[in-house]
């Protein structure tokens, strides 16, 4: 089902709607609507938040979630490894954020070009936030893998998804090195906690971050994709679901009510507090849920490796 979502979005740009249904023979069958048809049948199968509408902010994902107050929470704290209290404030996120942008689509020897795609291998690291939001302001698409996957399941899903370079840990590089012998156009991996081997097309993160990289970041479309996890493959081999943009803004705006969202309520403004993730962040719900609210609401998430 989670790989219908991208047929599903609403083709907002023509000033219609693509209308789905499931036939009793199991078809997907659709048909586009004028902006104000509004058939019974399509009426019978609305439901609708008694919450009330919510307005959604035609901006990325990176303008949403470090919008221009960041500078407001500079000294934070905003990510801590719960293995090695390794710790980082917003301020200094956001700069690893925008210098891993300018990195990966300047560093000679694996220069990437916007749209392509990274994958990122990694456990939950307070790294996995520069990894991820550099690509995603470089106008790169990501997709994440459970770094316990075998050999031939990464490989799959990074083929499928046309991944051209890796961002992991040294001790998984042995696993990017066996990708880019099969990858067509693999321009580099990104090593946390290694160091450069440009020889072997290698570059450590911390350096690629000291380095004075110099590129002009793009503009970002909401709608143009942003990230590309798999399905779990419970009933068949996984399937890449494309998600934009809009689609992962919309649903962080959706949890803002202060009904059931405590952090938006006036008597929690200004407070933080120290949340404890165990869910992945390549699981989309560890990812847009919970790491991705905990920045939006300037709270400090604590993350577990293993």
């Amino acid at each position: 089902m989670l790989n219908l979502l991208r047929l599903l979005k609403p083709l907002a740009a023509t000033g219609s709607r693509k209308v789905f249904a499931i036939s009793s023979g199991g078809v997907l069958r659709g048909r586009t609507l004028s902006s104000n048809a509004r058939p019974a049948e399509f009426e019978r199968n609305v439901v609708e938040s008694h919450y009330g509408p919510i307005d959604i902010p035609k901006v990325s994902l990176p303008e949403y979630v470090f919008s221009p107050d960041i500078a407001q929470a500079a000294d934070k704290p905003a990510l801590s490894c719960g293995s090695n209290k390794r710790s980082y404030a917003f301020g200094m996120i956001y700069e690893m954020n925008r210098r891993m942008a300018h990195a990966l689509l300047s560093q000679k020897g694996c220069a990437m070009q916007k749209g392509e795609v990274v994958g990122l291998l990694l456990p939950n690291i307070p790294e996995y936030v520069p990894a991820i939001y550099g690509s995603l302001m470089a106008g790169l698409t990501v997709t994440f893998a459970n770094p316990l996957y075998t050999l031939e399941e990464i490989c799959r899903q990074f083929e499928n998804a046309g991944v051209r370079l890796v961002i992991t840990l040294p001790v998984l590089l042995p696993v990017a090195q066996i990708y880019k012998s099969k990858a067509k156009k693999y321009r580099g991996t990104v090593s946390i906690g290694g160091q450069h081997n440009v020889q072997e097309n290698i570059f450590g993160f911390q350096q690629l971050l000291m380095e004075n990289h110099e590129s002009e970041l793009p503009v970002i479309d909401p709608e143009e994709t942003a990230i590309l996890p798999y399905s779990s493959g419970t009933t068949g081999m996984p399937k890449g679901v494309e998600l934009t943009h809009n689609n992962l803004v919309a649903n962080l705006v959706q949890g803002t009510h202060p009904e059931f969202a405590k952090y938006y309520r006036p008597e929690y403004a200004g407070i933080t507090e120290t949340i404890l993730t165990i869910p992945p962040f390549f699981h989309i719900y560890g990812f847009n849920a919970i790491l991705n609210m905990c920045l939006k609401t300037r709270n400090h998430l604590v993350s577990i490796p293993r």
